[in-house]
């Protein structure tokens, strides 16, 4: 009996790694006026940003139904393997929610969820773990328990042009997103045990190269034995830009890029420039 993990669209995990490991990822949607699409499946992240840029009014997204979970994990089922499933926070959606009541419905022993606490590049930092923990041939119990001390470790961090799209979709309040309309202000948010916060405003995009800079020093973060995540939106010269300034300089052991998908690209917008990793 193997374990298979399964996660949701807004961990935003590459490709190359779902095929790799043989990870099933179930979809949320995004709803533009003209039509929804299954996030990854039939809209990419440039198709996306196109919509986006194209649409008059805003998309939303929704969430993972409890019978395409029933679906998924019911197929592994079959398949004689255990359910690992790791989703994004559930104060941010009722994906995780779903997961649970498909897991109810099924009425299995072998099917774990784990709520994340956070979404994107913290989640995917975390899904990195599983699949090493699952390498090491421990069982599902041992993964889980683990999984459940390191999620308090994730660091997330993400610069963003605005904070209207987070508003927008009701993840930030009117208030704390007016303070990044004016005077060009840019915020930069972290996303911890559940929580989007902003924690520093920056005048201007191209300073927020030079502020994770300072934040990974400030720190004091040992990234020399530690995968990086480095994501974007529509900003990859920033992003390389990121990373020649702080590959070499902190010594850092291994870093996947990627772009945000559509869910995510919905919430943040476009521009969005973000660093995750576990802190361990």
């Amino acid at each position: 009996m193997g374990i298979r993990i399964v996660i949701d669209s807004t961990s935003d995990v590459t490709n190359e790694i779902i095929e790799k490991y043989n990870i099933k990822m179930v979809p949320l949607t995004v709803n533009f006026e003209n039509g929804s699409f299954l996030d990854k499946v039939e809209l990419n992240s440039k198709e996306f940003f196109e919509k986006l840029e194209a649409a008059e009014k805003l998309p939303t997204t929704t969430l993972v139904s409890p019978g395409a979970f029933v679906e998924a994990f019911s197929e592994i089922l079959m398949d004689g393997d255990q359910v690992l499933g790791l989703f994004l926070a559930s104060e941010f959606s009722g994906t995780y929610d779903s997961a649970l009541m498909a897991k109810n419905m099924i009425g299995s022993d072998d099917i774990h969820i784990i709520d994340t606490r956070s979404v994107c590049l913290g989640a995917f930092a975390l899904i990195l773990e599983a699949i090493e923990l699952v390498h090491q041939n421990k069982t599902i119990e041992e993964i889980v328990e683990e999984l459940e001390k390191l999620k308090e470790k994730i660091v997330a961090v993400a610069a963003l042009d605005t904070l209207k799209y987070l508003e927008k979709g009701g993840r930030l309040s009117k208030g704390q997103a007016v303070v990044g309309s004016i005077l060009n202000v840019k915020p930069i948010i972290t996303i911890k045990d559940g929580k989007i916060s902003v924690i520093e405003k920056i005048r201007g995009k191209n300073k927020a190269v030079k502020w994770f800079d300072e934040w990974i020093e400030k720190n004091n973060y040992d990234l020399s034995d530690k995968t990086v995540l480095l994501f974007h939106g529509k900003a990859y010269e920033q992003l390389k830009l990121l990373r020649e300034v702080i590959e070499d300089k902190y010594k850092i052991k291994n870093i996947i890029e990627q772009e945000v998908g559509a869910v995510i690209g919905t919430h943040s917008g476009p521009g969005v420039l973000g660093i995750g990793f576990v802190n361990k």
